[in-house]
């Protein structure tokens, strides 16, 4: 899994799919991220694309 920092706050997640759409009536097809921190394994969060790569950079 690929492993990202959030850029404010400096929390490792790492992305499960960044291919999900949105279907909700007001957002339809808007692609999604799907991730998660590996220290809260059941606890998973989605966020917009653009705006995931814009909060986000990805660790080496």
């Amino acid at each position: 899994m690929q492993k990202f920092c959030h850029l404010k706050t400096g929390n490792t997640y790492e992305m499960v799919r960044d291919d999900v759409i949105n279907c909700t009536n007001a957002n339809d097809h808007q692609i999604m991220v799907l991730y998660k921190r590996p220290d809260y394994p059941d606890l998973i969060f989605v966020r917009e694309k653009n705006e995931f790569y814009e909060k986000f950079k990805i660790i080496e």
